[in-house]
């Protein structure tokens, strides 16, 4: 499917997948991690995921307070890019902006 012609939740769903996908990548090389563990954050990512939480007013992610501090990895630093990516996506199409 292309992802352009995805509707809103569908392309929500694939950059959370893409955002998990890349959070067990990191978890599972201890090199591409600054700070601590993202498992924390993955066990509520999929859950976010799961529960389709952005479909409700409580649509905030809760990223680690390090993540995007001084000294994160270019992995953890794409990947905070990638949250607030999708974060603006779900305010836009869902939340009217």
């Amino acid at each position: 499917m292309e992802i352009n012609a995805m509707n809103p939740e569908d392309h929500i769903q694939h950059m959370l997948q893409s955002i998990i996908e890349q959070t067990q990548s990191i978890i599972k090389d201890s090199s591409k991690q600054s700070f601590g563990s993202l498992e924390y954050f993955l066990g509520h990512i999929l859950e976010y995921r799961d529960g389709q939480q952005y479909m409700s007013n409580e649509w905030h992610i809760r990223t680690p307070r390090w993540l995007g501090e001084y000294g994160n990895t270019p992995e953890e630093e794409e990947l905070l890019s990638d949250i607030y990516r999708v974060q603006a996506y779900i305010a836009e199409k869902l939340k009217g902006g």
